[in-house]
């Protein structure tokens, strides 16, 4: 059994977020509730020590951040707020995941699959202990699960699970989903160096694709390999000779991160 500490500012979101986690997993017990800083710190205090913390950022006596600068708490913690912009911080105070309100129950599954896969690789006695605990999150939170782009003059986050590719044309680059299109003020290179390898491949000039959409391969001109992919792309996804045997490589789940000869 997992025991939950919740860490939410309003009681009825703390509710529904309990009914959220124990209608996913009967292996989840929520432990407590409480909704402050002050609460929080005299609940871990006296308690025994949970193994996952779902925490609000905003509570009403200060951040919740505030909580872990004060006190030493090994459990990982799945951070929970308004916005994106406390995103980095959060994953440096324990964080493995961060939830954007309102978030869905799938959304929500996704985090707790995360901390069970967490569990797996690192072993719940090494989770106890901080310092390998904090080189385990680095290592968990390397690459983006969103982006940050911008649609109808306001910035908002885009689920990378949502993605299907990411296009480059006349200085601009955008984001693809299945039904929009997105402005992001990024380069190819820096979004491609967030990525997690393993989903996403830099195609050529042009093309950042998700391993989801590669419907099937042909040979192409010198060598070439033309990509058949699940949405109509502006023009052809063409790898060229010198990255087609990494994209390969990639298609097949061999590789670890790919070198890519295209610099752009």
């Amino acid at each position: 059994m997992t025991n939950v500490l919740i860490i939410e500012s309003k009681p009825q979101d703390a509710a529904a977020l309990k009914r959220m986690i124990e209608q996913i997993g009967s292996e989840l017990n929520v432990c407590g509730t409480v909704n402050s800083v002050r609460d929080a710190r005299n609940w871990i205090m006296n308690n025994k020590a949970p193994q996952l913390i779902f925490c609000d950022i905003q509570l009403p006596d200060g951040s919740g951040f505030d909580i872990f600068g004060s006190l030493t708490i090994a459990a990982p913690v799945i951070f929970c707020a308004n916005g994106q912009e406390h995103a980095l911080k959060a994953f440096e105070n324990n964080g493995i995941d961060y939830l954007v309100k309102p978030f869905s129950s799938d959304r929500l599954q996704k985090s707790l699959k995360k901390f069970e896969q967490f569990k797996q690789v690192f072993g719940r006695e090494t989770i106890s202990q901080k310092q390998d605990f904090n080189h385990a999150v680095s290592s968990v939170n390397k690459y983006k699960s969103s982006l940050l782009v911008y649609y109808q003059d306001k910035i908002i986050p885009i689920s990378l699970d949502k993605l299907d590719f990411i296009y480059y044309n006349n200085y601009q680059v955008n984001v693809h989903t299945q039904n929009t299109q997105y402005e992001t003020r990024d380069t190819l290179n820096s979004i491609i160096n967030s990525l997690n390898p393993h989903d996403f491949f830099r195609a050529n000039r042009q093309f950042i694709i998700h391993r989801k959409s590669v419907t099937s391969i042909q040979q192409y001109f010198g060598r070439k390999l033309l990509v058949g992919t699940s949405f109509p792309t502006p023009e052809p996804v063409i790898i060229s000779k010198a990255n087609a045997s990494e994209f390969l490589k990639w298609v097949e789940g061999l590789n670890k991160v790919p070198e890519y000869s295209v610099m752009h």
